[in-house]
């Protein structure tokens, strides 16, 4: 499925130093415009915790919540400054997504979908040139560069996984990475809820787990939307954990979601400990 190009055009104007009038310049085409796309990029590019969308439009969409308000909420804006950080020589680090901070998205998108196309992740047919939008074509290419690397299949291309796509040829590697499966680790816990390896692990999780992904996870568990939630413990989370309740289901998907291949070691390491 093509990915979604959403465009505008941005007229820049200059003083003419000559008469003091204003004078437009020839229009940019943008892809990078509104707030949506730009969070789905940020997600995509691994500088915005994704929470994923129970009803996605595949066809059009990664399948990551859409959200078209202003990009002046802390998580949006500390992203932002993340993907500046990256280029320092191009971009000030102010949180804001400026026309310049937009063009090296876009710019930094399409060499992402040209490296997938080039190690044969994706066809032009797919992903059409300059067509620099993060939706389903270059999630799913990302997914498949992920699996034949070994790493987590979740469709994000963070800035490790594309300095590996520049390689100039990839070489397959099975998944090395042990995974968690929480939804399986909840019946062992049920068993034995004072095995003090469990709770090591789950503390250890808590503790490595960025704030933006514990208060969605809290607020899902409790199915509010505060803005600053007092976090919900991991450790209640196994203990009060109910199947049958669709917050509870939905917070242990999202958590499940953001537990990186790292942390999932660290995390397995203790909860097998004797």
């Amino acid at each position: 499925m093509l990915d979604l190009f959403i465009s505008t055009y941005i007229i820049f104007v200059k003083q003419d130093t000559l008469n003091g009038s204003l004078v437009a310049k020839e229009p940019k085409s943008m892809a990078v415009s509104s707030p949506e796309v730009i969070r789905h990029i940020l997600i995509g590019l691994g500088y915005l915790a994704p929470e994923i969308d129970p009803k996605p439009d595949l066809t059009k969409f990664a399948p990551w919540k859409r959200n078209n308000n202003s990009l002046t909420d802390d998580a949006t804006e500390e992203a932002i400054k993340k993907f500046q950080k990256q280029y320092p020589q191009k971009l000030v680090v102010n949180g804001n997504a400026d026309v310049e901070t937009r063009s090296v998205m876009e710019d930094t998108v399409i060499a992402l979908q040209n490296r997938l196309k080039f190690h044969g992740f994706a066809t032009n047919a797919e992903i059409p040139k300059n067509l620099p939008f993060y939706g389903p074509a270059t999630y799913t290419a990302v997914k498949k560069f992920q699996k034949s690397q070994g790493l987590t299949e979740n469709g994000i291309a963070t800035i490790e996984q594309r300095q590996i796509l520049q390689q100039p040829t990839l070489t397959n590697k099975p998944q090395s990475q042990p995974q968690i499966k929480l939804i399986d680790l909840l019946s062992q816990f049920k068993k034995n809820p004072q095995n003090p390896s469990y709770i090591a692990a789950l503390n250890n999780l808590q503790q490595n787990l960025p704030k933006d992904v514990l208060h969605k996870v809290t607020n899902k568990w409790r199915g509010t939307n505060d803005q600053n939630p007092e976090i919900v413990k991991l450790t209640n989370v196994f203990i009060f954990y109910d199947d049958n309740n669709q917050n509870h289901r939905d917070a242990l998907t999202h958590l499940q979601s953001q537990i990186t291949p790292a942390i999932s070691q660290a995390f397995l390491s203790l909860w097998n400990k004797k």
